[in-house]
């Protein structure tokens, strides 16, 4: 092997002692830079970084910054079971990584809640949606124009749940939390089966005879009609012999909890509240015609007729479907 002379080796020397210079150069600073670094759960901070909106209650508990040591409590929130229901009217709370604003508490007496589910009962469950509020009355027009009266002294109501998703698609639930004066008319959610049936067959021909059974048109008595007829109905006699099939027999357990075949009224009032019309009847779970309670004519009584945005009236021994209505 050839010897270095004199100046090959001065150059090997500096190149080494350059090498040298630049590794201790590295070292020294990841050495420096480590000291100066907190690592915490994902996040690094260094003394550059701490000023004086660095605060303790910034910083995770346990962990120093700049010279400053963390407060901040972290908080598994995602086993919480709280919802907007169970919080105060309007306080906020978090919970499963979510911020939640509180809607129970009495609704106002100033705002319209038709369209609503009403939780008639206070099983969680709705029973049925409010087609009118008599807080705040109103008026329109389906078929003919129909006016909805104003009341005062009502129950206390709150909104039990929000969003509940059913026929009439996702709107909020209210339930009553005290006595007094009901405040809502709501139609059920469901037809009382899933057949049509006559109004009273038997009566047509009383009728024809000279023995008629009249019924009101008007808002808010729906209730006293049913009452009416199906008094009439159980009496059977004069007014016609009882058919398995009138509406007025099937209906009876229900009316004992404060169901009734609403009015003409009140029937084209639900139809005008909701917006409900042949485009879209078929969307809330609707057929397409119903009997009201109302009968102004010796042979026939009122219905709507859905499927062409109408009101007619139909002879009593013909068949239509039957909802009905309560208030609460």
């Amino acid at each position: 092997m050839k010897k270095l002379n004199k100046k090959q080796k001065l150059v090997c020397f500096i190149a080494i002692l350059i090498i040298v210079v630049i590794l201790a150069i590295v070292v020294t600073t990841n050495i420096i830079s480590n000291k100066n670094q907190i690592t915490s759960e994902g996040y690094l901070a260094t003394t550059a970084n701490a000023n004086s909106n660095l605060v303790a209650s910034y910083i995770k508990e346990g962990i120093t910054i700049g010279g400053i040591t963390g407060t901040l409590k972290t908080l598994d929130t995602y086993d919480a079971t709280a919802t907007a229901e169970d919080i105060a009217l309007g306080k906020i709370a978090y919970a499963r990584g979510e911020r939640i604003v509180g809607v129970r508490g009495p609704i106002s007496k100033e705002k319209k809640y038709v369209g609503y589910y009403a939780d008639i009962n206070g099983d969680e469950t709705p029973d049925g949606i409010i087609y009118a509020d008599l807080a705040i009355g109103g008026s329109g027009v389906w078929g003919e124009s129909y006016e909805i009266p104003t009341e005062t002294n009502f129950k206390e109501y709150q909104v039990s749940k929000t969003n509940f998703d059913g026929p009439f698609g996702k709107r909020d639930v209210i339930k009553a939390t005290s006595s007094g004066n009901e405040r809502f008319y709501v139609m059920d959610l469901e037809d009382i089966d899933s057949k049509t049936h006559f109004w009273y067959a038997g009566n047509y021909s009383a009728a024809q005879g000279g023995v008629t059974l009249r019924t009101s048109e008007e808002f808010g008595m729906g209730k006293q009609n049913t009452a009416n007829a199906i008094e009439k109905w159980n009496k059977g006699g004069s007014y016609g012999e009882q058919n398995a099939n009138d509406m007025w027999g099937l209906i009876k357990d229900k009316v004992s909890s404060n169901w009734f075949v609403p009015s003409k009224m009140e029937l084209i009032a639900f139809a005008g509240e909701l917006k409900i019309n042949s485009s879209n009847y078929l969307n809330y779970n609707l057929k397409d015609s119903y009997w009201s309670s109302t009968r102004t004519e010796t042979l026939n009584a009122e219905c709507v007729e859905f499927k062409f945005d109408r009101l007619s009236k139909r002879a009593v021994d013909s068949l239509q479907y039957v909802r009905l209505s309560t208030t609460f």
